[in-house]
């Protein structure tokens, strides 16, 4: 996804290791303090593709729902 000529940054991916074929939650930050939380799943030719699309108001909503994630079996894989 991109934010004008620059990448929007990821803030956090999430995925459930015993799953990995359903793919992770990327959770983005836009430059106006919105975020987005987006479910990508891998493709048989090697791309992702998006499934699913939320929009997180602020801060505290993408830590709620990393919460959520976490409660469902889903962690942390690599961001900030």
């Amino acid at each position: 996804m991109q934010d004008g000529i620059y990448l929007t940054p990821k803030i956090a991916t999430l995925q459930n290791r015993a799953t990995p074929y359903r793919g992770e939650w990327i959770i983005y930050q836009y430059a106006n303090r919105e975020y987005r939380a987006i479910h990508e799943v891998p493709q048989l030719n090697g791309e992702r593709k998006a499934v699913e699309s939320l929009s997180l108001s602020t801060l505290s909503d993408t830590q709620i729902f990393s919460s959520y994630l976490s409660s469902h079996g889903c962690q942390k894989v690599g961001d900030i």
